[in-house]
């Protein structure tokens, strides 16, 4: 770790990275919402328009992000993050906030692929013997503790005045962009900058066996741990915990989150495989766990479900990084982002529903029960892995 904070590259992308990571909006976005006097089912059909955008955009904007080149790319998602969370302050009708959705989806989608393949760039170019793991392990850490620092923060913010959160996310971003124009940018071959050959390049790549298996265990990992993020706040009005303690509940989140990315530096390459198997089965513990004791969920089981999620994830980055050639690989997270979207536009409302129809708790067992087929998926999948 120490050896990868010593490169300027390296330190000067996860401070971008630092800038660009929060989300002082996720606790009180909902809020500002019904404060503007929206109604909950027009803020919830905002949501789905911001969604159906992001899953819509995440395969063209990979696709895009290959063809203009990383760093470009990078300053687009910086900007995209300006003019997205400016437009959210402004918005005072209807027609405004559906329009500042949208955008805010297509800068979603850009966040899937385009940091990531930056990074790995970067070091494969500029960083050769650093290891990417931990690189990438380092990255996940500082990602969470942008995340950490600004949903305790949000609230005061909030109080201060409703636009402030989304202002402030705004206002990150700009010296994000201008340090991005101190890193370098990618040299990438003449013959891989033209659309059809960047198509081909991903039809290519696709006939690789390990480019598919990286490609499905990420969907599914995104599938399965993303969706059960949807039942933390019921969880918590459930088991009736103050807005203060729910706060210190995505806080302790957000912290094994940033152990499990620092952890997916440690990991060995011949342990990988175990690796991802266990994050799979810690995942679905946690889950049916959460089912039968929900009192324990926030401050014991939904900490070791973020520290097993972020070490999957993190390991999993790298293994698909590796095995996707260099002109397609914002693409490829393009496209897993956007066939895990698709299983995630499914399950979160369908989760939604089930505990409004019967309980928080039954709806983490019946996640658990899904749980157990796409466990078997992985495993079938891993055990083709070597």
């Amino acid at each position: 770790m120490r050896r990868a904070l010593r490169s300027r590259i390296v330190r000067t992308f996860l401070i971008t990275q630092l800038l660009l990571e929060v989300q002082f909006w996720f606790p009180v976005y909902l809020i500002y919402l019904l404060d503007l006097g929206f109604s909950l089912t027009t803020a919830v059909l905002a949501d789905a328009v911001f969604r159906l955008v992001a899953v819509a955009c995440e395969f063209p904007v990979g696709v895009l992000a290959d063809l203009a080149g990383r760093r470009r790319s990078y300053l687009a998602l910086a900007g995209g993050t300006v003019l997205a969370f400016v437009a959210i302050t402004q918005i005072d009708s209807t027609g405004l906030l559906f329009g500042a959705w949208a955008l805010w989806g297509v800068q979603w989608a850009l966040t899937s692929g385009v940091a990531s393949a930056y990074l790995y760039d970067l070091c494969a170019q500029n960083e050769p013997d650093l290891d990417p793991t931990r690189v990438f392990g380092l990255s996940r850490a500082v990602g969470s503790v942008a995340v950490l620092i600004s949903l305790l923060a949000a609230g005061y913010l909030y109080e201060v005045d409703p636009r402030l959160p989304f202002a402030v996310t705004a206002a990150l971003a700009i010296p994000a962009a201008i340090l991005t124009l101190t890193l370098p940018e990618i040299r990438a071959p003449r013959q891989h900058t033209a659309l059809k050959s960047v198509l081909e390049n991903l039809r290519d790549a696709w006939t690789r066996a390990g480019v598919r298996r990286a490609a499905w265990l990420g969907v599914i990992l995104l599938v399965f741990g993303w969706s059960a993020r949807i039942l933390f706040q019921p969880l918590a009005l459930d088991l009736g915990l103050s807005a203060r303690v729910t706060g210190w509940m995505y806080a302790a989140f957000a912290a094994a989150s940033m152990a499990g990315g620092l952890t997916a530096g440690y990991i060995r390459l011949h342990h990988r495989r175990a690796t991802l198997a266990t994050v799979f089965l810690l995942i679905l513990a946690t889950l049916a766990a959460t089912a039968q004791a929900s009192w324990l969920g926030p401050f014991l089981f939904l900490p070791v479900l973020g520290f097993g999620y972020a070490l999957g994830t993190t390991v999993l980055e790298v293994v698909t990084h590796e095995v996707t050639p260099q002109p397609v690989r914002a693409m490829m997270f393009g496209l897993v982002t956007c066939l895990g979207g698709i299983g995630i536009a499914v399950s979160r409302p369908a989760l939604g529903v089930l505990t409004a129809d019967h309980s928080v708790a039954f709806a983490f067992g019946v996640w658990a029960c899904v749980g157990v087929v796409l466990l078997g998926l992985a495993t079938a999948i891993l055990r083709r892995v070597h």
